[in-house]
């Protein structure tokens, strides 16, 4: 059987290394001359988020053989609004790099598969891929040639401005500030590379390029953030949903079908669920709506609570972060099995549901 990838994103690297354990070896497009990602940045996967998996390591591993070796674990979460500061601490989840070094999350993804063959500088057209290859699997990390083939439906039009920044971090500890004046509908977040180099954030929602220029220096000003910036990038940032997701032999996977939560717009573990059940299909005739079902429920559920949190104002925020620090509350929300996207959605609505009706 002949299986072309089209891109060699975490989708598409998941989807190999799947297709290998079926003796299936798939070739793979790829636009850039190197695995890994161009902006060095780092990703959270926290277990509030991922529940009902309590550890994406291990469940990674033994779902589909996938080792991965985090930058590090993320023990403690520190919630800033514009008048209140919460922390919570405790086994939250993991951090991972992502960049073109060999410890990066597609690095590590990369030097598990045997016999795939990777085709660098190489854009897939998937029109004429489709004719010479059984499938085509979209793995692109974007919308774009979904788009194409009028299958995207859009959820959030934002910019991501972000920095590698230099000072003093404690490597275990993520740090998210909500505030509407310089992260509108959107959020700002600083991740650590380790104790002396971090990535700096800030995602706003529904502004053109220069909009997002004047909000990432609102928010170095109001945050007090007085590091040194050793490298700067902005990233367009398009999150929704495809459907359908198998048209004809092409199947997409990943981002290119929707796969980024729309609520913190992470998404390596929808990417990699997505990239093995595109090979499961192809290898074992598996239903591959059936198998990504979890991914999308999630990504709806945190669609809802998008559009309730996008009515919050300031004020909101700052009551929010001292609900969130109240200990029985923290216990509910953290160190229970709660399902926070469909219970947060349900509070948050209910929220924005008040101020409108007062």
């Amino acid at each position: 059987m002949r299986v072309a990838i089209i891109g060699a994103g975490k989708a598409g690297l998941a989807c190999a290394h799947e297709l290998e354990r079926y003796n299936i070896k798939p070739i793979i497009y790829e636009r850039s001359s190197h695995i890994g990602e161009q902006w060095a940045h780092v990703i959270a996967n926290m277990e509030i988020v991922d529940r009902p998996i309590k550890d994406t390591i291990a469940y990674l591993d033994n779902s589909f053989g996938i080792k991965l070796k985090p930058l590090n674990t993320l023990n403690n979460v520190v919630h800033i609004a514009p008048n209140k500061r919460t922390t919570i601490t405790g086994n939250l989840g993991y951090f991972h790099k992502s960049d073109a070094d060999k410890d990066s999350v597609l690095y590590q993804l990369y030097s598990q598969l045997k016999s795939t063959k990777v085709l660098f500088n190489e854009v897939g057209d998937y029109e004429r891929l489709s004719k010479e290859y059984d499938y085509v699997v979209i793995c692109t990390g974007n919308p774009n040639y979904t788009k194409e083939l009028g299958c995207w439906q859009e959820w959030i039009n934002a910019y991501v401005r972000g920095a590698t920044i230099v000072g003093d971090f404690d490597s275990n500890t993520l740090i998210a500030w909500l505030n509407t004046d310089y992260c509108k509908n959107g959020y700002a977040y600083l991740t650590p590379f380790s104790e002396k180099k971090a990535s700096l954030n800030l995602i706003t929602t529904d502004v053109n390029e220069e909009e997002v220029d004047h909000y990432w220096q609102v928010f170095l000003a109001r945050a007090n953030i007085k590091y040194k910036i050793l490298e700067e990038y902005k990233l367009k940032h398009n999150l929704g949903v495809a459907y359908p997701r198998i048209y004809k032999n092409i199947i997409l996977a990943g981002n290119s079908a929707g796969g980024a939560d729309p609520f913190l717009g992470f998404g390596m573990l929808n990417a990699i669920i997505m990239g093995v059940s595109a090979a499961r299909t192809i290898a074992k005739g598996w239903d591959y709506e059936e198998q990504i079902k979890s991914v999308i429920q999630r990504n709806f559920e945190l669609k809802k609570f998008r559009e309730a949190f996008n009515k919050l104002d300031n004020k909101d925020y700052d009551n929010i972060i001292s609900i969130i620090g109240m200990p029985v509350i923290k216990q509910l929300l953290y160190y229970s099995p709660l399902n926070i996207t469909k219970v947060g959605s349900m509070a948050v609505r209910l929220i924005a549901k008040l101020k409108s009706n007062p």
